[in-house]
């Protein structure tokens, strides 16, 4: 277990050096830290996911040192390693030993769907950062994403290959024991055979999967025009590494953190992605408001890390969440963190407005993007 405190002097010095708000600068410390609870991968191949994601915590921090009510904040950190065993054990500890107020989890969707099941028992408000499974906020009361659906984003780049590209014949790529994998692929070709689309093929990629060049061969014979890729970063590569072999470039759609991934576990395949598309929460490329830049300036004077999508939701979670327990009378009181939580509007984003509704679902910004030089290029923007 790692843990972050709120050390006054240290934070009232940054705040002076990097030039805060002068009305963060005036709120009186109490004295007081309220504990919230995080958890995700800290290690292990999915690591990127928590470390990175971190980073942006740690930076929302800096920037807004205290609650309004002059409160700190004390991070409590769980290295779950992406294992859905792991991340339930750890969300016991944090509730029952920890005494946490929330729990904030960077972990993938196999994990935040076993939260999904014992949250409300304990009755701890949770902010699902990056997983994206339409159930993980399904059928309870406690759990919330930060970030959009499976549904939603299989949605979209159905419509966007079909409309924009003029796609008529695709196959998908599908990890069958991924619960994320396969509730996009089904979502994704759902949608594009609804609008006239032709799903010609439907390949299940395991780690017994290892002739690619072979298959993707006979995909060009058979006239495909795209390839749908929720799969793993790994696979992902091994396929662009066999479509360049056979110089065959048909357009490919990867899915969220696709290039934040390869980046991470793979930088020297990197290059082998430029023109593939993409969807992500974020985006590069794209001209950012003065707040976005103000918050990028400040995280490049505290980190200096690669590319990565994970620190702008990192922050966006942290400062969501301390809004709203600015909404809260008693601000560690967990029931009305967690209905505030559900009535967010409009909250100020680094994209777009973020949006909370009931059920737990966020209303978001959602970029497709086009790879190009190792970095996200905006092409369209989706409310």
């Amino acid at each position: 277990m790692k843990k972050i405190n709120s050390l006054l002097p240290l934070i009232l010095l940054v705040v002076l050096l990097f030039g805060c708000d002068r009305t963060k600068q005036s709120v009186i410390p109490s004295g007081k830290t309220i504990k919230i609870g995080v958890i995700g991968p800290m290690s292990g191949p999915e690591k990127a996911l928590g470390l990175d994601s971190m980073e942006g915590l740690q930076t929302a921090l800096l920037m807004h040192p205290y609650l309004h009510n002059g409160d700190a904040l004390e991070l409590v950190v769980e290295d779950d390693k992406n294992k859905p065993e792991r991340t339930v054990k750890d969300f016991r500890k944090l509730v029952t030993e920890d005494k946490v107020s929330a729990i904030i989890l960077l972990s993938a969707s196999a994990s935040a769907l076993a939260v999904n099941s014992i949250a409300d028992n304990y009755h701890i408000p949770v902010l699902v950062l990056l997983a994206t499974h339409p159930g993980i906020s399904k059928d309870t009361k406690f759990v919330s994403q930060l970030c959009f659906d499976n549904i939603f984003q299989g949605k979209v780049a159905a419509l966007f290959v079909r409309d924009e590209l003029l796609i008529e014949r695709a196959a998908v790529f599908i990890n069958p024991d991924s619960s994320y994998s396969s509730s996009l692929a089904d979502e994704f070709m759902r949608k594009f055979r609804s609008i006239e689309g032709q799903i010609v093929d439907v390949i299940p990629v395991t780690a017994h999967t290892v002739d690619f060049e072979k298959i993707v061969s006979l995909l060009r014979d058979q006239d495909i025009q795209l390839l749908y890729l929720p799969v793993t970063a790994g696979d992902v590569v091994n396929i662009a590494r066999a479509l360049k072999k056979i110089d065959w470039k048909p357009k490919v759609m990867g899915s969220d953190g696709l290039l934040t991934n390869v980046l991470d576990r793979y930088p020297e395949s990197v290059h082998l992605l430029n023109g593939f598309f993409t969807i992500e929460l974020y985006s590069k490329m794209d001209e950012k408001s003065s707040y976005a830049e103000k918050v990028l300036k400040f995280f490049r004077s505290h980190y200096k890390t690669r590319d990565s999508i994970y620190p702008a939701a990192g922050f966006e979670g942290t400062t969501l969440l301390m809004d709203v327990m600015n909404r809260c009378k008693n601000p560690a009181e967990n029931e009305c963190i967690n209905t505030q939580l559900h009535n967010t509007t409009n909250f100020e984003g680094l994209m777009g407005k973020i949006t909370i509704r009931a059920n737990g679902k966020v209303q978001r910004p959602l970029i497709v993007n086009r790879i190009r030089e190792n970095r996200l290029k905006l092409v369209v923007k989706v409310y």
